[in-house]
């Protein structure tokens, strides 16, 4: 029997979840050079869960500041699940739902050396258009 992958709008029941996901992801990103500023996102225009048969295994949420432009501020993937085919499943399905919600541009950010969330970007049309540098003096 083949496992289902399913995506859909997240739930209240998924709250805790995706909390786990958000801090998964921060701490996930501490690997990386760099640092995705944490900010608070209080107009969340989306958020979705992917999974496998009934087990929510990714999410992925998105804030808006205007009509026309959003931003993904997480996309994560259970370790256990990566190269199944979630990330790009809840990828296409946002940017459908984003298109759909009358939005003209999506960005996201991803942090030197994570190729795999870099790439997954890639993938689905997103692409770099501003590389910030830095040091700490």
């Amino acid at each position: 029997m083949n496992p289902q992958v399913f995506v859909r709008l997240a739930s209240s029941h998924d709250a805790e979840k995706i909390a786990e996901h958000a801090l998964a992801s921060r701490e996930e990103s501490s690997r990386y050079r760099g640092q995705i500023p944490v900010t608070e996102h209080p107009h969340l225009v989306l958020e979705l869960v992917a999974g496998v048969d009934s087990v929510v295994l990714a999410s992925l949420q998105v804030s808006a500041s205007d009509t026309s432009a959003a931003h993904i501020i997480h996309v994560y993937v259970e370790e256990s699940a990566r190269e199944v085919g979630l990330g790009d499943s809840i990828m296409r399905e946002c940017v459908t739902r984003l298109g759909q919600m009358g939005y003209s541009y999506v960005s996201a950010m991803a942090q030197p050396g994570d190729r795999q969330l870099k790439n997954l970007f890639e993938r689905h049309g997103l692409v770099a258009q501003t590389i910030i540098v830095g040091k700490n003096l």
